[in-house]
């Protein structure tokens, strides 16, 4: 396809090169890779690394308690319809009603799952870093999910004119709570305005207050009205469309990066977590089919997709999650592709591939997409700033995995005036052989690395059993990195059927349990705190008893 000369930057890039499908399977062919990607693995980004938790077994995680998580409270949905009938019209403008009528609905925290999946975080690169590969929650999924826009203007912008005095007005009421017998809490909040300032001039930048400071961005203390949201609030009220979505964004990686900090040195302590998690645990539901499958409600016409969820215990039908987080076949790259019964979000993806130029075109759903796609510097409330790298996880958005390259911001003129692509919803993207052989490489490297560093020596023995007994005879593929007695390296390959001969070797094996193995004439190191029954990437390193 030609590109006009007046398209100043095209988010991604086309290359004839080797792609590998799910199945394994080879094809050359043009593939559609996020930018920025790298020409070859000597030019790939550092591979991410991901500290586990001090833990003694499998599923043992310190009790944590979600201070942001916030389920609607009494008649808080009845002060919603109430608004509605007034402003419902101004918040399709402003692209904020799906995010309002998505907390109407009580989202059930599996706290287990999100611990799982926060193992898994990399602060480096704010993904999560899985044995399969790379994923992380995107602007696509807040706005999907949370109901956010991507578009508008910026949320840290400066009053300006009558708004000034809105806010100063807002900041009198507040003290007025605080220094009387009530407090400007949260729930007398609502009653002041529910009952008393239905009449108030700033009846609905209150409303828009509580909604902000309690399912958007809550901070500490806990459950009181935040003055720092008062100026979104006022410019929302007077119909300004807000880009929340990045700012909502920057907080949860922010949150993910805390928790992680202090899940990984809590040692068994307790842990309080602030943060947007409900936001998290939708996108493990949605993303990871294996607890929800059968579980989701569906839609009543009109609903947001988070109504989906309301009340909903997300489960692994009997899976240790920790084993199911491990398992590529169980995520979901692209859930939002699909068709779903009565839900009335219009979808960027059609039954044809789609070459959109931003600058010609002035539907917002593509817009939207294509402002997912961007790598870029997310700034949230207090100075907050995070990175966020779509090309790292581009099968989340259709687009083939290639190498990824440094991180850059992109030009803010780029983002008036870009080229993107939008896939069909039915392709199924691949990775790249160079990502592949890069992928691979790096974890074997990463995991010989750990293991020498964490490793301890177990003496396999004819009459002690062991748990590594159980990497037999379960059926997939692995590769490994083989040295022989001349310390020659070199990458194998081997299944159950043809399982590899290891008894000339000293060697590391990655992969998944696929293959009989005998190890009951080697020493196995495997990491600490890794259970060797699991299943998924393992990582073991034998060597004969001399």
């Amino acid at each position: 396809m030609v590109i006009e000369d007046s398209i100043r930057f095209c988010v991604f890039e086309s290359l004839n090169t080797t792609m590998v499908d799910e199945g394994g399977n080879n094809t050359v062919r043009v593939a559609n890779f996020l930018k920025p990607c790298a020409k070859n693995t000597g030019e790939a980004t550092r591979f991410p690394t991901v500290s586990s938790p001090p833990r003694n077994g499998e599923e043992v995680h310190p009790a944590v308690q979600f201070k942001g998580w916030k389920n609607p409270q009494r008649k808080w949905n009845d002060w919603i319809e109430i608004m509605a009938g007034k402003y419902g019209f101004m918040w399709n403008q402003t692209g904020i009603c799906d995010a309002i009528l998505s907390s109407m609905y009580k989202i059930q925290c599996n706290q287990s799952l999100i611990l799982g999946i926060v193992e898994y975080w990399c602060i480096e690169t704010n993904t999560f870093v899985f044995p399969w590969g790379e994923a992380t929650i995107t602007l696509e999924d807040v706005m999907v999910l949370g109901g956010f826009s991507v578009l508008g203007e910026p949320v840290n912008l400066p009053l300006t004119g009558d708004m000034v005095a809105m806010e100063a007005e807002m900041l009198r009421l507040s003290r007025e709570m605080d220094g009387g017998k009530s407090r400007r809490d949260q729930r007398t909040w609502m009653k002041f305005f529910m009952e008393e300032g239905q009449s108030h001039d700033l009846e609905h930048v209150g409303f828009l207050s509580l909604w902000l400071s309690r399912f958007v961005f809550p901070s500490l203390p806990y459950e009181v009205i935040a003055t720092r949201v008062f100026p979104i609030a006022i410019r929302l009220a007077r119909g300004t469309k807000l880009a929340l979505a990045p700012a909502v964004l920057a907080g949860i990686y922010e949150s993910l990066r805390l928790l992680k900090q202090q899940v990984t040195s809590s040692l068994g302590e307790s842990v309080k977590a602030l943060g947007l998690f409900q936001l998290v645990q939708l996108w493990a539901n949605e993303r990871f089919s294996i607890f929800g499958s059968n579980c989701p409600i569906e839609l009543k016409p009109g609903e947001p997709r988070a109504a989906r969820w309301h009340g909903v215990i997300s489960n692994a039908n009997g899976c240790p999650i920790s084993s199911a987080l491990k398992f590529a076949r169980s995520f979901q790259w692209r859930p939002y592709a699909a068709d779903l019964k009565n839900w009335c979000f219009v979808s960027p993806y059609k039954d044809n591939e789609q070459f959109v130029h931003v600058a010609s075109n002035s539907n917002d759903e593509l817009k939207s997409f294509g402002q997912c796609l961007f790598a870029n510097e997310l700034v949230g409330l207090g100075g907050c700033i995070e990175k966020y790298m779509p090309y790292r996880v581009a099968m989340q958005f259709g687009f083939d995995q290639h190498l990824p390259g440094d991180f850059a911001v992109m030009n803010s003129n780029c983002r008036e005036n870009f080229m993107f692509y939008v896939p069909s919803r039915a392709y199924k993207p691949c990775v790249s052989l160079e990502y592949l052989n890069w992928w691979r490489a790096s974890k074997v490297n990463q995991e010989k690395q750990e293991g020498e560093i964490n490793g301890m020596r177990l003496n396999l023995k004819d009459d002690e059993p062991s748990q590594i007994d159980r990497i037999k005879n379960v059926v997939g593929d692995f590769a490994g990195l083989l040295s022989d007695e001349k310390g020659r390296v070199k990458l194998a390959k081997g299944t159950l059927c043809n399982p590899l001969d290891v008894e000339a070797y000293a060697c590391s094996i990655v992969g998944t349990l696929s293959h009989p193995i005998d190890v009951d004439k080697y020493w196995c190191i495997y990491e600490r705190n890794r259970m060797v029954s699991q299943v998924g990437i393992v990582c073991f390193y034998f060597s004969e008893h001399k």
